[in-house]
């Protein structure tokens, strides 16, 4: 893989020059109560999620701003992620705002040596590991269209989801000091399995769920907070006969075993040995049997605890993050966390009939909120 960073403007500290700027005929309040998630990508620079031919030369990073009537801001940003992930967007934009504030204590500079030391980038990569674990990547290809719908979770909710992640329906502790993410995202899990198992063609495939694991806080120094690059890696997991009754604690206890998995050893193994992409712990460890029998996939990745919440460019911090919405080109059954003042988002992008499901799923509309308000959160 071949990257060129290019610089299409100039932007100054105190006034950025962005590459465009929109202008809505619209309130933000009436824009945010409740969101017009449909309208969402209008805000962004450029398609989100859409493939390009791999000759094709791209920006790493496009930003865009938008105002609206009333004089609130939007600022939207796309980025590929063959160089940067959320943590590197984040140090990323916390640098560029404290720029723009005069901050210049606050400036955390990104640092670009350390991942590729490690992991030095490759022009090619035919012939860099066995068939199975590619088709793991090939599994969770782009789709035509999914449909992403925003469900809150808000404190009493996650609370419960808690004790129910800890406890099993006879009282029987089974997690011990189990964590909102685990909780909420085995819960949206097992209903999301529910909701694109129903098909008569899909009954009998496998589940496989991914979770993305930031490699900076598993393998410490020398990464940094401020590495930049795409740092993730997929823990894989084997879901089975998951039905109405399968308890929350069960799935969060199958979620903590494959995301224990990846530890600080495997990082440093795979690192150093070029060989660990051909070996049998490697198509064990990314159930390379299973990915090849076409199973049904579910990726979760969370941005909370990030400090998206904290960016200030200068105008205050921001009342709400957003992902992409509506209906657009992008990875089916993906559920992509943010945080709230109290409780957690779930953005989920699942395909049209398979979301329509979820939405009138009773049993987790009982903890899930569907795009409720931007001004309950703000309480």
């Amino acid at each position: 893989m071949e990257i060129k960073i290019t610089c299409r403007e100039s932007i100054k500290p105190s006034l950025p020059t962005l590459e465009e700027h929109k202008k809505h005929k619209l309130c933000l309040f009436d824009f945010l109560n409740p969101p017009k998630l449909e309208l969402l990508n209008e805000l962004l620079p450029c398609e989100p999620n859409k493939t390009h031919p791999n000759h094709e030369v791209l920006p790493q990073l496009v930003i865009q701003a938008n105002t609206f009537k009333c004089g609130g801001i939007a600022v939207a940003m796309c980025n590929l992620h063959t160089l940067l992930d959320a943590s590197s967007c984040i140090t990323f934009l916390k640098t560029w705002f404290a720029i723009s504030r005069g901050s210049t204590e606050e400036i955390s500079f990104p640092d670009f040596s350390s991942a590729p030391s490690l992991f030095p980038p490759r022009v090619n990569t035919s012939g860099l590991m066995r068939s199975g674990v590619l088709n793991l990547g090939r599994n969770i290809e782009i789709e035509t269209l999914c449909t992403t719908r925003r469900f809150l979770f808000d404190f009493k909710a996650m609370n419960e989801l808690i004790s129910k992640a800890a406890l099993g329906n006879n009282g029987r502790m089974m997690n011990t000091n189990p964590t909102r993410y685990q909780a909420v995202s085995s819960f949206i899990c097992k209903h999301m399995i529910m909701s694109c198992t129903k098909e008569e063609q899909d009954k009998n495939r496998p589940v496989v769920v991914l979770h993305v694991v930031d490699m900076r806080r598993r393998m410490g120094e020398p990464f940094t907070q401020n590495s930049i690059g795409n740092l993730l890696w997929p823990a894989v997991m084997l879901c089975e006969n998951v039905k109405k009754d399968t308890e929350i604690s069960e799935l969060v206890k199958v979620s903590k075993g494959g995301i224990g998995k990846v530890t600080k050893e495997l990082l440093v193994r795979v690192q150093k040995d070029e060989g660990f992409w051909w070996s049998d712990e490697c198509g064990k460890l990314m159930l390379e049997e299973v990915v090849n029998k076409d199973p049904v996939s579910f990726l979760f990745t969370s941005w909370c605890d990030m400090g998206f919440k904290e960016l200030d460019f200068g105008l205050g911090k921001p009342l709400w993050l957003a992902q992409k919405g509506g209906n657009s080109e992008t990875i089916p059954n993906t559920v992509v966390f943010m945080d709230t003042k109290d409780g957690m988002e779930a953005w989920i992008s699942m395909r049209p009939q398979h979301i329509a499901t979820l939405e009138n799923d009773v049993d987790f509309l009982k903890f899930a909120l569907l795009n409720p308000s931007v001004s309950i959160l703000l309480k």
